[in-house]
Order: C-alpha cells, then structure tokens, then sequence
C-alpha cells in the first residue's frame, strides 16, 4: 500500500514538472506572439514566468533528489567496501538534509520578511506566495535526504565496473 502511494506521488510530481514546463513554454511563445505581432505584452508574464523558473528549478531538484541524480561527490565511496560505505553514505545524507533544512529556515525567514512589506505580484497576489516555494522545497529535499540516510546506498560504480 505504501509503495502505491509513492507511486502515486512520484507520478504527481513529474506531471506536475511536466505541466510547468509546458505552460512555461506556452506563456514565453505567447509573450513573443504578442510582442512581435501586436506590440502588445501581458503585463503579468513576466512575474509569472520568473517564479515559474523558480518552481520549476526546485521541482526538478526535488525529482532529481528523489531518483539519485542530483549533483554529487562521492569519489571516496566507490572505493570503500560495503559497511564503511554505508557509514560514509549516512553521513553524507544526513549533512546534504542539514543544509537544505537550514536553506528551508532561511527561506521561511526570507518569507516573513517579504510579509512584513508586501508588494503586489500579480492580481492581488502578494509577493511572499511564490516565494514559499523555497521553504516547501528545500523541506521537501531535505526530508529526502534525511529518509536516504537509512537506505542501502546505491551500487557504487568505477566508469560503468562494479568494485
């Protein structure tokens, strides 16, 4: 059952990477369409398309997060054996969720400042909304990490060769 609901999740999330991107394209032809055709814009694209790459960077973190293929070092684990592999595997988990934690308490902080003087976004929309994406995501990759920690690590490999 549990393994479903990650499914699921996992599933959302891609769509959801998904359905960014696209609208993200659709907004940036439009704008273009607009420009070039009717030396027109719409005054809110680009806010909207800002914030947009913001999500869409920390969704794509997130998902990269999840599957293992986010950027990191670990030329010292391919050549560890299997129980000193695992300890410096942990230990490494554990330090990458400390700092996306501590990114979401800064980030929650950058939010509270921001609701302190709100600035318009677009249509009534406060400027601190879409900034919440960094405290949700960088929790969210956090939480990843810190639930990485207590799995097997993956199958180091030396250029495509198992040690």
């Amino acid at each position: 059952m549990p393994a479903r609901w990650l499914s699921r999740l996992h599933r959302f999330e891609d769509g959801l990477l998904a359905a960014l991107l696209g609208s993200l394209l659709l907004l940036s032809v439009a704008q273009i369409v607009l420009r070039v055709a009717f030396d027109a814009g719409l005054p809110w694209a680009e806010p909207v398309s800002r914030a947009g790459v913001l999500f869409l960077a920390l969704l794509g973190a997130l998902g990269a997060t999840r599957s293992g293929k986010h950027i990191a070092i670990d030329a010292l684990p391919r050549f560890l054996p299997p129980r000193p592999r695992r300890v410096v595997w942990a230990i490494s988990q554990v330090a990458a969720a400390v700092v996306c934690l501590a990114l979401a308490w800064l980030g929650w902080g950058m939010v509270g400042m921001e609701r302190e003087a709100p600035v318009p976004f677009v249509a009534g929309i406060p400027s601190w909304v879409p900034m919440l994406v960094i405290p949700l995501g960088f929790g969210l990759m956090g939480l990843r990490f810190l639930v990485a920690a207590w799995v097997e690590p993956p199958v180091a490999t030396l250029m495509g060769v198992e040690p």
